[in-house]
């Protein structure tokens, strides 16, 4: 196992600086085998739950991994990968040399749908991730002012989100109507400009949080606020119709289907995903095949999603409406786990 499934297994995070770091053998019998360049041979790090003798120094993963498949013996069985999404090509064909009859397969569904339903326990922790995601956006709205730069405003933020325990985070703003989604930078707040912020993160420990809020100086009027009316509507509609049994596919053409009611467009790639250990887990909300990242997917029980369509007008310009919640799917209801700040759009205090 490979990446965010790692973290799952012994609470150290599986990737480093973009490429691939740790890896965990789990065998069908025996206990979990952990390698990884940043840990002591011999020894379990803080939080591991993975004994330690079975935790191993890595400065080559893909032979290191081979070796120990051969020391146990299973160098010649048919072993799930989760996932090749994360396996460097070049790991895949070192491993594969050196263990020339190994059958590697693709594990990434079967783990996702253990991963996919929540206990009680990763509830407390989902919950606790949403309490920083509340402090992360009150601390913005706090310090937006005109004339303040987006990395001034956003540093506060990140040093109230890495005080609260915050590990990985993808922090996304836009503070000009013409511009795109992107990462924090040197662009000045002026009105009449809305905010749009999207932190996503997941805590140090794990499980992750991601609600998105558009913040606005006065009321919007026209399109604008009917866009924001249609953000309401389907906060509703997945209230009511996000439930266990149904397709996820099917609750993306749902989204797209409102969106089209109201006279609307939307981006395609961007109407949600499953939370979990990860900020972002198997499924993603598509409408389809034709989209990136499609997958058939049977919602189950206690499932956690974050839905957050970007709202276009037919012409695919600006501006757009881009609000974002999260969800848990109850065996007989559906809550909606993001209830704080809820204005569409917020508006900014004078």
């Amino acid at each position: 196992m490979l990446g965010a499934p790692v973290h799952y297994l012994t609470q150290q995070w599986g990737m480093a600086s973009g490429f691939s770091a740790n890896g965990v053998i789990f065998p069908a019998e025996g206990h979990p085998i952990m390698l990884s360049p940043g840990m002591t041979t011999g020894v379990s790090p803080p939080g591991c739950w993975i004994d330690g003798e079975n935790v191993y120094n890595s400065a080559d993963l893909a032979t290191d991994l081979a070796r120990q498949l051969i020391r146990m013996k299973i160098h010649k069985s048919r072993i799930g990968v989760d996932s090749f999404g994360v396996l460097p090509v070049q790991d895949y064909q070192t491993l594969t040399r050196l263990c020339p009859d190994i059958d590697l397969v693709e594990a990434h569904r079967l783990f996702a749908e253990i991963r996919g339903p929540k206990s009680p326990e990763e509830l407390v922790m989902m919950e606790d991730g949403i309490r920083v995601s509340e402090l992360a956006h009150r601390t913005l709205l706090a310090n937006l002012k005109t004339g303040a730069q987006e990395l001034a405003v956003v540093g506060k933020v990140e040093e109230v989100m890495r005080a609260n325990g915050v590990g990985e985070r993808i922090i996304l703003i836009n503070s000009q109507p013409e511009a795109g989604f992107s990462f924090p930078g040197t662009s000045i707040i002026e009105r009449p400009n809305r905010i749009t912020f999207s932190p996503e993160f997941s805590m140090t420990w794990g499980y992750g949080s991601q609600a998105i809020r558009t913040y606005c100086w006065e009321e919007p009027k026209g399109e604008y606020k009917r866009m924001f009316e249609l953000c309401a509507a389907m906060r509703q509609m997945l209230i009511s119709d996000f439930r266990p049994g149904v397709q996820v596919t099917e609750m993306g053409r749902k989204i797209e289907g409102l969106i089209a009611e109201w006279g609307f467009d939307c981006r395609h790639t961007h109407l949600g995903h499953a939370l979990g250990v990860a900020y972002g887990e198997t499924p993603y909300i598509t409408p389809g095949p034709t989209q990136p990242r499609y997958m058939e997917w049977t919602v189950q029980a206690n499932e956690t999603y974050v839905v957050h369509p970007m709202i276009l007008d037919k012409s695919g310009k600006v501006p757009s409406a881009w609000i974002g919640d999260m969800f848990l799917i109850g065996s007989d209801r559906t809550r909606w786990m993001t209830t704080f700040l809820p204005g569409l759009p917020e508006i900014i205090p004078q």
